[in-house]
């Protein structure tokens, strides 16, 4: 339903902005209902910076927006955040901001994405969202070093070191530097991940997964889409002008013929396929380290990317993405070892389950993780019969492929949501599994797959049998779990045939 002026007298307008009002003034006083993000799980420190550059225009598809005349699927500029390993000196030769706004700014901006993607269209009421937003999120902040120093050949953090959150133990000793550079032709330089984001979602709503997997020595690029899928996002040019794309919906476009929603899916996916592409090409770009990396983001730093020349392992290069973007990140496996495509495997939390059909073209090493809520609540998928038998049966033709359920989890289990307001989302979800315990599984079964796929060495869960191979679709009893790193219970439905 979409509010407009002739539904709104200015006493009903006074009436429900001072009962809203009222409502979050008496809810944030009761009880602090924010959390702050912990600090990141693995040894290293991890840097963070936004970065946006121009790409080669092109448009993926010829619709057009009604409310603008722009096309609405025309690619422009890439915008990622990256989370890296860092080396920090001890003291700091210059200041440097210690943490990133966990809400990209403007707030207004993604208050009022929000309450378009609600169907509002009434500024009031939209206001009413971004104050709501700037009351859970405006003091939450991404923990890590903002444009820090790419890890160094020479850094080595010892084992029972600082630990998460610390300094880490850096020994710069000429020997040692020597005998990293001697492995570094065996053990290859840092491994990237791009990852992309699920429907409405953001490039940050996963900052507490993707920084924890570069604090274990990974280059992780998280994708900020532009295809409508998110509240709302600003494209920046050279010139200094902006363009504002919101969430699109079928409604919001004018085509011949009009665009069926599984035709929306499709120049969706396509344009996140093109970003993934582009993402790609930005890590060669840094690591050839030539061309200067021209950052459009307003206000962000970039003097750490000159770091990253000959630094990173593009043969090494992982898509990984959650909901929407796990549809995404499973499409462009189908593409995995091409020119445009070096990718070497795919992570896909929570395939998306009305986001359009999976791809079953797939023949590199795959990790498919669900949460409870999308293993146990099933649906029809596009006439291929339920959602788990369907992605089972794309995994089980992998020749190295793992589909498992973490038990007691939900779907936004995997985001920065739960830890923020724990108290909120554990009543919206109804998971049982403690927020911290879930993501540190993520993270930990994220991690020993990339180490898979350096070292061929399954550990921790990847190691375990096929415990519940038809989930919920089978008998109860046959429902067999495993003991995942921290205590959390996995089934696991696939594994690589041997």
């Amino acid at each position: 339903m979409v509010f407009g002026l002739s539904h709104l007298t200015p006493r009903r307008i006074i009436i429900f902005t001072s009962a809203s009002l009222l409502f979050w003034i008496f809810v944030f006083s009761l009880t602090p209902i924010t959390s702050p993000l912990p600090p990141y799980t693995g040894p290293h420190e991890v840097g963070i910076l936004d970065v946006e550059t121009e790409v080669q225009k092109r448009v993926v598809h010829g619709a057009i927006l009604k409310e603008t005349g722009e096309k609405a699927f025309e690619l422009e500029t890439l915008a990622i955040t990256l989370y890296y390993p860092s080396s920090l000196p001890l003291a700091s030769p210059r200041s440097r901001p210690w943490a990133r706004p966990w809400l990209p700014q403007p707030i207004s901006l993604i208050g009022t994405g929000y309450a378009r993607l609600a169907g509002i269209s009434f500024k009031p009421l939209q206001s009413v969202f971004t104050f709501g937003l700037w009351l859970l999120g405006s003091s939450t902040v991404i923990p890590g070093v903002v444009d820090a120093p790419l890890l160094t050949g020479a850094e080595k953090i010892l084992e029972g070191g600082a630990g998460a959150g610390g300094l880490g133990k850096i020994l710069g000793a000429a020997e040692q530097e020597h005998m990293e550079l001697k492995r570094s032709k065996e053990l290859g330089t840092l491994p990237c991940v791009v990852f992309t984001h699920g429907m409405a979602g953001m490039s940050q709503s996963y900052s507490h997964y993707l920084g924890s997997i570069a604090s274990y020595g990974y280059v992780v690029a998280a994708v900020e889409h532009r295809d409508g899928s998110g509240p709302g996002t600003i494209v920046h040019y050279l010139d200094g002008k902006e363009k504002k794309v919101w969430h699109m919906k079928l409604r919001d476009f004018e085509t011949t013929p009009p665009m069926t929603d599984l035709d929306l899916k499709e120049a969706q996916l396509n344009f996140r396929e093109a970003e993934i592409v582009e993402t790609i090409k930005l890590f060669a770009q840094l690591n050839e380290g030539e061309a200067p990396v021209v950052n459009l983001k307003p206000d962000s730093p970039r003097e750490a990317l000159p770091g990253f020349k000959g630094r990173l392992n593009l043969s090494a290069v992982t898509v990984a993405g959650h909901s929407y973007g796990a549809t995404g990140a499973m499409q462009a496996l189908k593409f995995a070892g091409t020119k445009e495509m070096p990718i070497n495997a795919g992570i896909a939390l929570d395939p998306g389950k009305g986001s359009g059909p999976l791809n079953k073209d797939i023949d590199v090493p795959v990790l498919v993780m669900q949460s409870g809520e999308w293993t146990e609540k099933q649906v029809e998928f596009y006439g291929q019969g339920k959602h788990f038998d369907v992605v089972r049966k794309i995994i089980d033709s992998v020749k190295e492929g793992w589909f498992m359920t973490l038990t007691g989890s939900a779907h936004p289990s995997c985001t920065d949501a739960p830890l923020i307001v724990p108290w909120i989302m554990k009543m919206v979800t109804g998971t049982t599994l403690d927020p911290k315990v879930a993501l540190r599984e993520y993270i930990d079964t994220s991690v020993r797959f990339l180490e898979y796929l350096q070292t061929g060495e399954k550990k921790g869960v990847l190691a375990s049998e096929v415990t519940s191979k038809a989930g919920p679709l089978g008998e109860a009893e046959k429902r067999k779990k495993v003991k995942g790193e921290y205590g959390a219970e996995w089934e696991v439905h696939v594994v690589p045939r041997e």
